[in-house]
């Protein structure tokens, strides 16, 4: 029974944790706000042991088939949120921002990360995942693990 008691305990205290990650970011509306349907969303969230080897303590993303309208509003979102990153890399293609990874401050010794990136499948459909991150890992830590570019 006390097993139990906390494994729920902490079921509810990391998804506790996810629904505030990006709080205080414009991409938490994203997450959190509503601006798709749920149905629309594939969503992964991690945290824990799986994370340790890549020096992440949490990590959140969300991937959908995106409109241009949603596009814009996504990348405005990121826009508004690289003007608070202490470090960034964001790549364009043809005036749209395809790439980004954001560094923000944090007050806890641990790097905040926010990852995105756009893609078209060879349908014409355009693919946006957005993602979250915690931990101890640099700018170059995620990019060897992403192998961006």
């Amino acid at each position: 029974m006390k097993k139990i008691l906390l494994i729920t305990l902490s079921a509810f205290l990391a998804l506790s944790f996810s629904a505030r990650a990006q709080e205080g970011l414009q991409i938490d509306s994203l997450f959190n706000g509503g601006f798709v349907p749920k149905s629309r969303i594939t969503e992964s969230l991690v945290t824990g042991r799986e994370l340790k080897p890549y020096n992440l303590d949490f990590f959140r993303s969300v991937r959908l088939q995106a409109s241009d309208g949603e596009i814009r509003r996504i990348v405005s979102w990121l826009e508004g949120d690289a003007l608070m990153a202490v470090e960034k890399e964001m790549d364009s293609e043809n005036g749209e921002l395809v790439y980004a990874l954001m560094r923000f401050a944090s007050n806890n010794g641990k790097n905040k990360y926010v990852g995105y990136q756009v893609k078209e499948s060879s349908g014409g459909s355009r693919y946006v995942t957005v993602v979250y991150m915690t931990g101890k890992a640099t700018a170059r830590d995620l990019k060897v693990i992403f192998k961006h570019r």
